[in-house]
């Protein structure tokens, strides 16, 4: 069942090669192999990993620890599902909508525009419906031979431009770097650009030679790749929050070998990292947009035109991503589960409200709510 997946020989060898190389990481099974594709320095190893490992050990009393590996060694972002499934690593972080044939209710649940520009409020809603009210989410994962911890929501998607951009006129016949997605391509042809899919590490040089006017990313890009040095504005529309991101998914074997009270401290850590990492998302986002207009950059608020192109765009594109549920992620009451998850939306502002948006309260807020009723004894197994 897990080698559906495996869509590649080349994979599957690459994966025991290097679980064979790591063996010596987890000689006992107190010590677990967590192997994430981003830098040391990104915001879900320093302000999440790091914090969390910790957490566990203590909750442990130090009999649970994890050797981490970072910076696409020895596993890319593309490889750790399969890697999991191979038995290469025993967590890792895994974009989940990499794979949509594996996890279609979470591609769709991604693909919902929510009512809100808080990611907190997003990755709140997100994690209790998937961990708690979406059984078929977790029969997924089941099948895909991994358990789920959460996800974390990455700050809005907004347009950094090579030049001053500011209505729908001026979009029009642009070149717009977008992160893949059927989603974000229809969002590019609303606005009648035109989208090419390039990796993050691509963009600065093909905008800095006129390839791409526009990329679709949150602001912290400015500072993550340079684009402060080409870009000359920045629209504040969040075009789309990736709320699939899951840094500490387990192979299920890897998840049935710990204790109850292991499976209990990951959980209660992972609750509050996801948010966590959320925030410093956000806190990253925002702080790039400060420096942009220090050096210069326009950070242009979207207009009233733009803003109601926007929703015009999400009125109309709804009855497609409910067509695509039911023919190609084969979701017979997509409407059912977009109203549970926009309740939750609803009530997760509340909590933003009541917690001041403070990610570490949020993040216990969510430990309480849905975490912590979950059955260690049968979670993910």
């Amino acid at each position: 069942m897990f080698t559906k997946t495996l869509k590649a020989s080349a994979l599957t060898t690459s994966a025991l090669l290097v679980a064979g190389a790591i063996t010596a990481g987890v000689a006992t099974a107190e010590t677990l192999t967590l192997n994430q594709y981003v830098l040391p320095k990104h915001v879900v190893v320093k302000d999440g990993t790091l914090p969390f490992i910790e957490e566990v050990k203590q909750a442990t009393d130090g009999e649970l620890d994890f050797k981490l590996f970072t910076g696409g060694t020895p596993l890319s972002a593309q490889a750790t599902l399969g890697g999991l499934q191979a038995g290469a690593v025993d967590a890792g972080m895994v974009i989940l909508t990499y794979h949509p044939a594996e996890f279609p209710v979470v591609q769709y649940l991604n693909d919902l525009a929510a009512p809100t520009g808080d990611t907190l409020v997003v990755a709140g809603a997100f994690n209790e419906y998937v961990m708690t009210k979406c059984q078929r989410c977790q029969e997924e994962f089941k099948a895909a031979g991994i358990t789920f911890t959460g996800s974390y929501t990455a700050a809005p998607l907004n347009l950094v431009n090579r030049e001053v951009y500011r209505t729908s006129e001026d979009l029009a016949g642009k070149r717009v770097r977008i992160p893949g997605g059927d989603f974000n391509s229809r969002w590019a042809n609303h606005f009648k650009l035109s989208p090419i899919n390039v990796g993050g590490s691509e963009v600065y040089e093909m905008m800095n030679r006129g390839a791409v006017d526009i990329t679709l990313n949150p602001a912290a890009i400015l500072q993550t790749h340079s684009l402060g040095d080409v870009a000359k504005s920045v629209i504040t529309l969040p075009v789309a929050m990736h709320r699939v991101s899951s840094p500490y998914v387990f192979s299920a074997e890897s998840w049935a070998n710990l204790t109850e009270q292991q499976r209990r401290a990951v959980l209660g850590s992972a609750a509050v990292a996801m948010m966590r990492i959320t925030g410093a998302y956000l806190k990253e986002s925002e702080a790039a947009l400060e420096e942009a207009v220090a050096n210069g950059i326009e950070v242009i608020e979207p207009g009233e035109e733009l803003v109601a192109s926007m929703s015009e765009f999400l009125e109309g594109d709804l009855e497609t991503i409910y067509r695509n549920a039911r023919e190609q992620y084969q979701i017979e009451d997509p409407e059912k589960i977009r109203d549970e998850f926009l309740a939750l939306i609803e009530k997760w502002k509340g909590i933003a409200e009541e917690t001041g948006r403070d990610p570490e309260k949020m993040g216990e807020r969510l430990r309480e709510d849905a975490y912590s009723d979950l059955d260690v004894s049968s979670y993910g197994l």
